[in-house]
């Protein structure tokens, strides 16, 4: 495809107009897999730090986001709360990591009286 007939392009147009949107570059860092990158760019839209077409790139995610239980607004904050509450990692695989240390230290301290 050649320059000129990939500037005409309604795509090409679109990644132009998303490349001004932090959202759609956390989105972008979200689907890539790197959700520290994606948490904090949703967080500065959170706090206010928005590009100019980010309300654009919201109603878009807004769309892709929703699920048939949980709707999510079209704002650029709702699709960044959105994004932060993806990017959650649940206590309990540090909880299970946690009780298996005791568990092998118990066991290491026991072998150590029985064979020492």
């Amino acid at each position: 495809m050649s320059k000129a007939s990939k500037k005409a392009s309604p795509e090409a147009r679109g990644e132009q107009s998303e490349k001004k949107s932090v959202l759609a570059v956390a989105a972008a860092a979200l689907e890539s897999g790197d959700v520290v990158t994606a948490r904090r760019l949703a967080k500065k839209v959170i706090e206010g730090t928005k590009g100019p077409d980010d309300d654009a790139v919201a109603r878009r995610l807004a769309k892709e986001y929703s699920a048939s239980d949980q709707s999510i607004g079209e704002l650029p904050e709702q699709v960044a709360q959105a994004i932060v509450d993806r990017t959650i990692v649940p206590p309990r695989p540090y909880l299970y990591a946690a009780i298996c240390l005791v568990v092998f230290l118990v066991l290491v301290s026991l072998a150590r009286a029985r064979y020492a």
